[in-house]
């Protein structure tokens, strides 16, 4: 299982695996040898690589739209026998990104990230691995939309190799060898130019090269450009299948792609991670909300769109679960009071947090409510919001509600009261009088 879901989204975790040897030579079937991009087919009455790849630019939207593509932020429905999740991914310029993979029912979180010149995989133990060079090339060939337009970057030679049959359509195979790494196969529909399939290799636990077959279907316009919103992928490891519930053309600041505190420390052996800062905190003092911060994952999102680590949380002893959206009028009557409670009480940062959970439809809604109401404190992730199970512990059947919870992560008290709801006032209250009698 972990095995094939490593592979779903793209990370290969072994060190010095046959992702970090030269390409091997390939004359009888097409590849290239030299290092120069190929500039026509081998073979006779085969057209070149460079106009199968513009033949696809044009068929998703031509060469215009993808220099004008600011980013585009994606969400994927994913099955794999009975388990299901979602995939977040964002995609900035230049090969920045970022993937947040969770599952249903479940804490599990795995994801992936680049600032566009460093690559790292975060695990399920939220420990960050800096990627290899192939690993790094792929993964810039996976998650940006417009990889495919600019080629030189990441690839050093290409030909079309053969005419064959893909689910009874005639299909160009072209070989891509990227600057590290292995072969690429891709086969494009002769007909409509677009990408069917994408077959690599890539390592397995231990480190055997394993082929994978991703087949893409169901191509639409998202904004200017086309994406698929069906992929399928098969390998040795298993079967899966990703559905786009959701995706939009934007642009994202650079901010957003920076390096986490758990990459930095990827890339810094020296450098403690998120996880371990929870898994071993300070002996001198005590460290709260071990459970919660497990739940949500390395980081809190904030209204800039910046991520702050929940490793934080640990050192304040009594938290603030604030369940909220923009769209319930309620919650937007409240709110204020309790941006202004966490103002006038900003200098008890070392005594409690606040930390919203949105219960928006969209990303953008929630981002745009803390903006519009001056949120300066984080939130858990858009996408972890329902996978991290914080709502089926404290969010109570209705918002707004607030849940005032202890360093066990304990509820105190919350807007439910034995079932019977009672308000986010009575908490504030509570929690308010709770901190003046410690003063």
């Amino acid at each position: 299982m972990r095995t094939f879901l490593i592979g779903l989204i793209g990370i290969g975790l072994a060190a010095g695996s046959v992702w970090g040897q030269k390409a091997d030579p390939v004359g009888q079937s097409g590849t290239p040898t030299s290092n120069a991009p190929a500039s026509a087919s081998d073979r006779d009455g085969l057209p070149q690589a460079r106009a199968v790849i513009d033949a696809f630019i044009e068929a998703t939207g031509g060469t215009q739209a993808y220099a004008s593509l600011p980013g585009m932020q994606r969400t994927y429905a994913w099955t794999i026998g009975e388990d299901t999740g979602s995939l977040v991914v964002r995609s900035g310029r230049k090969g920045a990104f970022s993937t947040d993979m969770t599952m249903d029912g479940s804490a599990w979180h795995v994801g992936e990230g680049s600032n566009g010149a460093q690559y790292w995989l975060e695990d399920a133990n939220g420990v960050c691995h800096k990627a290899d060079d192939a690993t790094s090339l792929q993964l810039h060939m996976q998650f940006d939309p417009s990889a495919l337009a600019d080629t030189s970057a990441f690839v050093r030679a290409m030909t079309v190799s053969r005419e064959t049959e893909l689910r009874g359509r005639k299909v160009w195979r072209v070989i891509m060898v990227p600057q590290v790494g292995r072969p690429w196969y891709l086969f494009f529909d002769q007909e409509s130019g677009l990408l069917q399939r994408f077959e690599f290799g890539r390592p397995n636990e231990s480190g055997r090269n394993v082929m994978v077959i991703r087949d893409f279907d169901d191509w639409r316009s998202v904004g200017s450009v086309k994406v698929p919103h069906r992929i399928t992928e098969r390998s040795q490891a298993g079967d899966g299948l990703l559905v786009l519930s959701e995706a939009k053309i934007r642009g994202f600041p650079k901010s957003a792609f920076a390096m986490t505190p758990c990459a930095k420390a990827a890339f810094n052996p020296k450098a403690q991670t998120v996880a371990e800062t929870v898994k071993q905190p300070d002996e001198s003092r005590p460290s709260y909300h071990e459970r919660l911060i497990q739940m949500i994952g390395p980081s809190l999102t904030k209204a800039d769109e910046s991520v702050v680590p929940t490793s934080t949380l640990a050192e304040v002893p009594d938290l603030l679960l604030y369940f909220t959206a923009k769209w319930c009028a309620p919650c937007r009557r409240f709110t204020p009071q309790l941006v202004e409670f966490a103002k006038s009480h900003a200098g008890d940062s070392d005594k409690f947090a606040i930390v919203m959970v949105s219960s928006d439809r969209k990303a953008e809604d929630m981002l745009q409510y803390m903006k519009d109401y001056s949120m300066d404190f984080g939130a858990v992730p858009f996408e972890r919001r329902d996978s991290s199970g914080v709502k089926r512990s404290w969010g109570g059947r209705g918002i707004p509600n607030l849940v005032w919870l202890n360093g066990r992560d304990q509820a105190v008290k919350g807007s439910y009261d034995n079932g019977k709801y009672v308000g986010p006032n009575s908490v504030l209250t509570a929690f308010d009088g709770y901190l003046n009698a410690a003063d």
